[in-house]
C-alpha cells in the first residue's frame, strides 16, 4: 500500500480527524472545479488562511516589542542604580559614562547643568551654562518646556550650542530637560548614526532617566551664594 493511500484508509477509518485537528484545515489545499469562479468554502478558506498569517505577525511583532522593551528596563535599571549611588557629580559622571556608553551604545554624552549651581572642573561630561539659556527666550528654552525628550537629527548650529567643539560625529541626539520643582538643566546623547535618534521613536525609557536624574541632582548640587 503506498503512502497516499495508507493516508486515505486513515482517514475513512477516522473520519473526525480534522474535527480533532482543525488548524490543519487552513493549510490544505483542496481542488475544487469551479472553472474561473471559486467557491464560497473555497474564498472562506483563503480568508481564513490570511487571517491566521495576519495574526501570526502580529503575534511575532509583540513578542519581538516585549523582548525590547524587557532589555531596555534591564539597561534603564542599572543606570538608575548607578546613578543613586553616586556621592559626587564625579561619580555621576562616571556612572553617565559607564551606563550609557556600554549599555546604551550611546558615545557623547553631555549633562548641562545651570550655573546657579557650584561644577568642579576636570568633569569630562559637565559643563556649565547659563540659567538665562533654560528660560523663556534662551537657547534650550524649548527643550525645558517640552513635556517629553527631543529626539531627531540635529543642525550644525544646534549641535553647537548642545555639544560645543564636540559635534563632528553626531548626526543625530536625545536632549532630556531635567526639571523637579527646579530647573537643574539637560542631559544630551549624541550619536554618529543619523537614524539612532528619530522624531517617532517612543521615548519612555529616556523620560525616565530624565526623571530619576532629576531627583538625584538635588543632593549633588549645591547652589552658588
Amino acid at each position: 500500500m503506498t503512502e497516499t493511500q495508507q493516508i486515505e484508509a486513515y482517514l475513512n477509518e477516522h473520519p473526525e480527524f480534522f474535527v480533532d485537528h482543525p488548524y490543519l484545515i487552513t493549510a490544505l489545499k483542496i481542488p475544487l472545479d469551479t472553472g474561473p469562479a471559486i467557491s464560497l468554502i473555497e474564498y472562506q478558506l483563503r480568508k481564513l488562511r490570511d487571517q491566521v498569517k495576519h495574526l501570526e505577525r502580529e503575534n511575532d511583532h509583540m513578542i519581538e516589542v516585549a523582548r525590547i522593551n524587557s532589555v531596555l528596563f534591564e539597561k534603564t535599571r542599572g543606570l538608575v542604580l548607578a546613578l543613586l549611588g553616586a556621592r559626587n557629580l564625579h561619580d555621576l559622571s562616571i556612572a553617565l559614562d559607564e551606563q550609557l556608553g556600554r549599555s546604551f551604545d550611546i558615545p557623547v554624552v553631555r549633562l548641562l547643568l545651570s550655573d546657579q549651581f557650584e561644577i568642579q572642573d576636570g568633569l569630562n561630561l559637565i559643563r556649565s551654562i547659563t540659567s538665562r539659556s533654560l528660560e523663556d527666550g534662551g537657547d534650550f528654552a524649548e527643550a525645558i518646556s517640552s513635556k517629553e525628550s527631543w529626539v531627531g537629527r540635529v543642525t550644525q548650529s544646534h549641535k553647537k550650542a548642545l555639544f560645543g567643539n564636540d559635534t563632528t560625529d553626531i548626526a543625530s541626539c536625545a536632549t532630556l530637560g531635567l526639571v523637579r520643582g527646579h530647573t537643574y538643566g539637560l542631559l544630551v546623547l549624541g550619536h554618529p548614526d543619523a537614524e539612532h535618534f528619530q522624531s517617532n521613536q517612543d521615548t519612555l525609557f529616556l523620560d525616565h532617566i530624565g526623571e530619576a536624574l532629576a531627583m538625584i541632582l538635588p543632593r549633588l548640587l549645591p547652589e552658588t551664594n
